[in-house]
């Protein structure tokens, strides 16, 4: 009889977890996804347009303002040796992150995060007539043309108008109720979808690239200015890798950008010392508009919280 008892007793535990398992099973809970990552990395490329602004030069003998002007991105077509190459992958358009959970959501899914990271974008005044007003030497504008060439002048942001950003970001999975699998779902979770929105505040570092009258100024990097930006994507994840695609749109206000200089990075015009080159070194530009960015990322998730996620606690409090 002890024997019977003590039988009994040994297989009890099996026999509630493999009823629990059943009920598990036939109520439709999934373990949380292995994937179901602390941090992520991402790397990606973008377009970008900008809202029309006026772009106010001020320097030795000038004081001009193009009107409504509306500046281009500078695009490179996709080339193995640029985007696949370590040493110059960084040359086109990119965005580069790197991001945080911070909270999970219980009685409301989705998840908080917060992330670093910049948008390498490039700013170009296109080449054409611009209306302006202001002064150049002797010459006063008044809403007048100009003509923009590509000989005599340029002014562009090209080794970066890089938006330097913290975001705060939150993602809602599709079809699921942070508790039981949905239709969409495959037996394994590895692939899942969802939805990104994300407010940023950050700084502007740019190099800026100037021709003025024929004589060229290439800048070092600067702080230029600020911006903000919100943005919303659509995520599909496979495993620990997930692609975004997302629209980014903000607003930037560059108020102390580079103009003219005594000296000049590119090395193609002599140094100016003394008063006039002073005079060049207090030069500077000023231009604020929105801008609307739309790219592809790909990130990596890793890590992972010790605590147990939400449809985790309510299988475990359920099923003991």
């Amino acid at each position: 009889m002890a024997a019977l008892v003590l039988l009994l007793t040994w297989h009890a535990p099996a026999l509630s977890q493999t009823g629990s398992r059943a009920m598990g099973q036939a109520i439709g809970w999934v373990a949380s996804p292995k994937a179901h990552g602390q941090w992520y990395v991402h790397w990606g490329y973008h377009r970008a347009e900008y809202g029309k602004t006026d772009l106010r030069l001020v320097g030795p003998g000038v004081d001009l303002t193009l009107h409504d002007m509306k500046a281009t991105d500078m695009p490179s077509a996709f080339d193995p040796k640029v985007h696949l190459n370590p040493a110059a992958f960084t040359i086109p358009q990119f965005n580069a992150r790197v991001g945080r959970k911070i909270h999970d959501g219980q009685l409301i899914p989705g998840s908080t995060w917060i992330s670093a990271g910049w948008d390498h974008m490039k700013f170009k005044v296109p080449h054409t007539t611009h209306q302006v007003s202001g002064y150049l030497d002797s010459t006063v504008y008044d809403g007048d043309t100009f003509d923009w060439a590509w000989r005599d002048f340029n002014f562009e942001h090209s080794d970066g108008m890089n938006f330097i950003r913290i975001a705060f970001e939150r993602n809602v999975e599709f079809g699921r109720s942070a508790r039981t699998r949905q239709t969409w779902d495959t037996a394994n979770r590895k692939w899942r979808m969802g939805l990104q929105t994300a407010s940023s505040i950050g700084v502007v570092l740019c190099a800026t690239d100037v021709r003025w009258q024929g004589i060229r100024t290439k800048h070092y990097w600067r702080i230029g200015g600020w911006g903000v930006s919100s943005s919303f994507g659509m995520w599909l994840q496979y495993g620990r890798f997930r692609a975004l695609g997302r629209v980014q749109a903000g607003w930037i206000n560059m108020g102390n950008s580079d103009f003219l200089a005594s000296s000049d990075l590119s090395g193609e015009t002599p140094v100016v010392e003394g008063v006039e080159g002073a005079l060049l070194d207090a030069s500077y530009a000023r231009h604020a508009m929105t801008f609307l960015e739309k790219g592809v990322t790909i990130a990596y998730l890793f890590g992972r919280s010790e605590k147990p996620m939400a449809d985790e606690r309510v299988r475990m409090s359920m099923l003991n």
